[in-house]
């Protein structure tokens, strides 16, 4: 055999080796595919995917019609921040077929050229709108457009998320995977929650968490092409957890309507930056809590999150309720003994607002700085903590927001971001006259939460009994039974101020108002209800050149039901927004009043 022929041989037997190793290759993936297809659909590889489950997934998409996360509702039951009600879904193949669109039109007494431009443009199932907004339907409405039985026509309750007119009370949530898997990692585990899930960020939200993150959504489900458009002629499938208690609903104990009209009155007043706490004189209840400016919840770490009212801030003359109260006890207090408020607070020089000579009572309706810081002189030379005791006393700088444990949860706060106050004076401040006036007139290092300058004057006004503030009453199961009920809780009482003195203050808060003289005389004086409290303004920042006004309140003085602080941070002298703001609300609250007593 000569060399071309070996030549050809060795070619040849090449070619077959290639053709069987290809053979072979096929044979494997022939194998392999037939494996996957026919044998391991439902466990391949060492994750156990399941191919049919996964390929379904890809070709099935989700209408939402609740995230199965709890919400929030007023004390009478209406919704805080999402809405549910019955919706009509309509899909887009309709602009493709002929359906009976004049039956559907003649239920929602529409046009057929409505319900046709609704879905003209669409790729996606939509929400009938009316006017740019979602059609309700009624319980009637729904059941006769079900019974049609129309593919792609469909009435069930959609959520919907309206306005949060309670944002910084409420608060706000978001996704992180990280912080559910470290959260909940059981029930991530075994699938009860999913990585997905929003958890709550600040506020209620928050802190009820555990009793809000969603157990499983509800949807329709349906079949989509290779261009995600939805398919005609596949049923649509109604999925939700096998769950009878979820979603669960956190009922508040604010007002809606109230919380709206607070809202606009701070605005109509002109305040930006501060905002109003109101509770129920009796029951330390919260009935309203508003933070201006408000925050996009988009953006729920932006300049307007912070919630102002469980802020710790400068309180201005509002503390000398406290000097009052340590003062009285002490009986340090004659009333026939006059101070000379045309001397400055430190007594060394000529005060510019020049009031005369006034007894205690017109010294405090008055707000004369003069009068408070002799006090406070002689009581801190009796007892250097006698400020912060009756801070304390008053309820005024611990945190007073409802707290305690819940099941296994330790600690739940209804306030989540309140901060504590303080009346610090420092070993090097006892004797000196100055920074003891400073403290007295609400400077210096005091700081104080509006939301306890509220508890303050409730306990006050209730006798010297104090009480946490409480923002919820309880959880609620879908299927109506209570699952957490946070009951009224009192602070401690062993060390109260006496009966004696809460009758001396409400005395001396009813002067700030009713004394010709008062400063809140010219603007509350005509108010429907009798109106307690007291003003205050601070200096604020490194300048001093900053202030900020308040006034603590409550009414009607002789039978106190309302407990109301405002504050304006962007105070500026001659335009009192704080006040304005004030009237405005309790001649509401007024007229609130009579129209309830009215229904009953």
């Amino acid at each position: 055999m000569d060399n071309a022929e070996v030549g050809s041989v060795n070619v040849h037997k090449r070619i077959v080796q290639m053709l069987v190793l290809i053979n072979l290759v096929l044979l494997v993936f022939v194998f392999r595919l037939a494996y996957v297809q026919l044998i391991a659909t439902h466990h391949i590889s060492k994750y156990e995917i399941d191919l049919v489950e996964e390929s379904i997934k890809q070709r099935t998409k989700k209408f939402i019609l609740h995230s199965g996360r709890g919400y929030f509702t007023d004390r009478h039951g209406h919704s805080l921040h999402i809405d549910y009600y019955p919706s009509l879904i309509l899909f887009p193949f309709l602009k493709e077929g002929i359906w009976p669109i004049g039956k559907v039109a003649k239920i929602l007494n529409v046009s057929n050229e409505q319900l046709m431009d609704a879905v003209q443009n669409s790729e996606n199932p939509i929400l009938f709108e009316e006017n740019n907004k979602r059609r309700k339907l009624t319980m009637d409405e729904m059941k006769k457009i079900n019974d049609l039985k129309i593919p792609g026509v469909y009435a069930q309750y959609v959520q919907e998320r309206v306005e949060n007119i309670a944002p910084h009370l409420i608060g706000v949530v978001g996704e992180n995977h990280k912080e559910v898997k470290r959260r909940y990692a059981a029930q991530v585990e075994n699938g009860t929650i999913s990585v997905n899930s929003g958890i709550g960020v600040s506020g209620m939200e928050r802190s009820f968490d555990p009793f809000l993150i969603s157990q499983g959504h509800s949807a329709l489900a349906y079949f989509v092409d290779n261009l995600d458009r939805p398919l005609f002629g596949f049923d649509v499938r109604y999925s939700a957890p096998a769950d009878p208690y979820h979603p669960t609903e956190v009922v508040t104990t604010i007002d809606k309507e109230l919380q709206i009209h607070v809202t606009n009155a701070l605005k109509e007043a002109g305040l930006i930056n501060g905002g109003a706490v109101i509770i129920d004189a009796k029951t330390n209840d919260l009935l309203s809590l508003v933070s201006l400016p408000t925050f996009n919840i988009n953006f729920p770490f932006d300049s307007g999150a912070k919630n102002h009212m469980v802020t710790a801030y400068t309180p201005g003359s509002v503390f000398k309720i406290v000097v009052a109260a340590a003062a009285i006890d002490l009986n340090l207090i004659n009333k026939l003994d006059l101070f000379d408020c045309n001397q400055n607070l430190y007594g060394d020089g000529e005060e510019p607002r020049k009031l005369g000579k006034l007894t205690f009572q017109e010294s405090f309706a008055q707000s004369c700085n003069y009068t408070f810081t002799q006090l406070a002189n002689k009581l801190v030379r009796q007892d250097k903590l006698i400020l912060e005791r009756y801070a304390t006393k008053l309820g005024l700088v611990d945190k007073v927001g409802w707290i305690g444990d819940v099941y296994r949860l330790e600690e739940v706060s209804h306030f989540p971001e309140e901060e504590i106050g303080t009346v610090i004076i420092d070993e090097q401040d006892i004797g000196d006259k100055f920074a003891i006036a400073q403290t007295a007139i609400g400077q210096k290092n005091v700081r104080v939460t509006p939301l306890a300058v509220a508890n303050m004057l409730a306990t006050i006004a209730r006798g010297g009994e104090k009480k946490q503030v409480r923002a919820a009453s309880k959880i609620k199961y879908e299927n109506g039974t209570t699952v957490v009920e946070f009951p009224k809780q009192t602070l401690e009482n062993r060390d109260k101020i006496s009966p004696y003195t809460a009758m001396r203050l409400q005395e001396l808060l009813r002067s700030v108002v009713k004394m010709e003289k008062g400063t809140a005389h010219s603007f509350l004086k005509n108010s429907p209800y009798p109106i307690a409290g007291k003003s205050g303004t601070a200096q604020k920042g490194l300048t001093k050149e900053e202030e900020s006004h308040w006034f603590a309140g409550y009414f009607p003085a002789n039978k106190p039901k309302y407990v109301m602080v405002i504050v304006d941070l962007n105070h500026q002298n001659g335009n009192i927004k704080t006040l304005k703001a004030y009237e405005n609300i309790v001649e509401y609250l007024y007229k609130y009043d009579n129209k309830t007593k009215t229904k009953d």
